[in-house]
């Protein structure tokens, strides 16, 4: 049964990754400039703000770090200390944040670029940003022309890619830092754009439909969609698996002001997630 386990509306919920160690789901809402750390054991959860947009969050072998893509770069964040160290800003245009992210199995940070002026109901989809592939100091670029990147998943030697603006899911064979043999998944239905998603241990993508208020679930090995899970919201955002046995599907929505309900939902699956690749890179908290 779904349950709402975070009522506090978010403007823009993005980014859910649970960490298996501390038993906790990472989440951000990307324009009210904040990151979440929720307990479900607790139900307690606990507040970082800042004074930039954070878009998404990687998971370092330290615990006590995590990596957060804010707009003026990367930065290792002690959670303990609160001590934000830079590292690296992939983006070199002025006007533009980071949307979503993802490790990779070689520890690397995979990320998206986007342009200010594509958030919100004005926005004019500029193809004009990038993807990265981040490894502490070192940058280099995957794609160019993005608009809105979402939805990174890595199963072997494939990358799962969703630009939303294009209404469909592509996978590349990633091999050393490239992308190569593009392909279409598949394809959304009108009127909705695919956001962020997740793969399960049964070769699955679990997709958030923003506008459609339901998650898709596509069947890998039968190259269909096989399920949906219908939201009490319309703009679903991104989901992840999570829970002690990995087993609960998280679920990050947008208010975008009106949504009273837009919060953090969750559902117990069948279907059994992965845990999440860990950023290697050594760092300096200072």
């Amino acid at each position: 049964m779904l349950q709402e386990v975070f009522a506090e509306p978010l403007f823009l919920g993005e980014a859910p990754i649970w960490d298996e160690r501390i038993n906790t789901l990472y989440f951000v809402d990307i324009l009210s400039k904040r990151m979440y750390m929720y307990s479900p054991s607790t139900k307690t959860v606990e507040k970082f703000q800042f004074d930039e947009f954070i878009s998404c969050i990687a998971l370092h072998h330290d615990p006590d770090i995590v990596l957060i893509a804010l707009e003026s770069g990367i930065h290792a964040l002690h959670v303990n200390s609160r001590k934000k160290t830079f590292i690296i800003q992939p983006e070199t245009k002025a006007n533009y944040r980071f949307n979503d992210g993802r490790v990779d199995k070689e520890g690397n940070w995979v990320i998206g670029s986007m342009n200010n002026i594509n958030n919100g109901a004005g926005a004019t989809h500029q193809p004009d940003a990038s993807l990265y592939r981040v490894n502490g100091s070192e940058v280099n670029m995957l794609l160019k022309h993005v608009t809105i990147s979402n939805g990174i998943v890595f199963s072997d030697t494939t990358m799962y890619y969703i630009d939303s603006i294009l209404g469909n899911v592509r996978s590349f064979d990633y091999r050393n830092g490239i992308l190569q043999h593009e392909k279409i998944v598949f394809r959304v239905e009108d009127g909705v754009s695919p956001d962020g998603m997740t793969r399960s241990k049964s070769n699955r993508l679990y997709v958030a439909l923003w506008g459609g208020a339901k998650i898709i679930v596509y069947d890998l090995n039968r190259s269909t969609v096989v399920n949906e899970i219908t939201l009490p919201v319309p703009n679903p955002t991104s989901c992840t698996f999570g829970g002690r046995d990995m087993h609960t599907l998280f679920i990050t929505t947008a208010s975008m002001g009106e949504e009273r309900g837009a919060g953090v939902y969750a559902i117990e699956l069948e279907d059994e997630g992965f845990v999440e690749n860990k950023v290697n890179w050594p760092l300096a908290i200072v």
